[in-house]
């Protein structure tokens, strides 16, 4: 019998140590700071990886024990990440509350200036004065600023946003 829950999943790897950046659904995260094991789906068995640290700033990056490359950790993104059932909080130890950004939900919206497709957001950065999406364009990863005055319309149900940026904004 299968005892674990699926919590989300790692993305690419960060840095130079082996870290990895995660993607773990909101009412995970305090369980997830506060676990010694995960398991990753590795082949579609579920394999164990020792936590050795846990840090939330913009993304949610892990440090695993043995994965100490940028090429060790490639090897586990993309993964499913699950948590012991018995490693899971009750709702009455719960105390961490995770504040959202006003952009975090558009993350996989596509942007577009006008008609034409800039790409699809891969993650939302916060800065002093505003959100800046994260999309590849033209091969190349871009920041495109998430200012109300440059959106010209949401489209939730399409996950689409469309934009009037200023020219030259996605120039190198």
């Amino acid at each position: 019998m299968d005892n674990s829950i699926s919590i989300g999943h790692t993305r690419k790897p960060h840095g130079l140590k082996g870290e990895i950046k995660l993607a773990i659904e909101e009412r995970y995260v305090e369980d997830l700071l506060l676990a010694d094991i995960i398991l990753l789906d590795i082949r579609g068995k579920k394999t164990p990886f020792f936590v050795e640290d846990v840090r939330i700033g913009n993304n949610i990056i892990a440090k695993f024990e043995d994965i100490d490359s940028p090429e060790l950790a490639l090897g586990i993104s993309s993964k499913e990440i699950f948590l012991r059932a018995t490693d899971l909080l009750t709702d009455e130890e719960r105390e961490v509350i995770i504040e959202k950004t006003p952009f975090e939900h558009c993350i996989g919206y596509t942007i577009f200036d006008g008609e034409n497709k800039i790409g699809v957001i891969e993650n939302i950065e916060e800065y002093p004065q505003q959100e800046m999406a994260i999309v590849q364009y033209d091969n190349r990863e871009v920041l495109v600023p998430l200012i109300e005055h440059f959106i010209e319309r949401m489209d939730d149900k399409a996950k689409a946003i469309y934009m009037n940026l200023p020219e030259g904004i996605l120039d190198l």
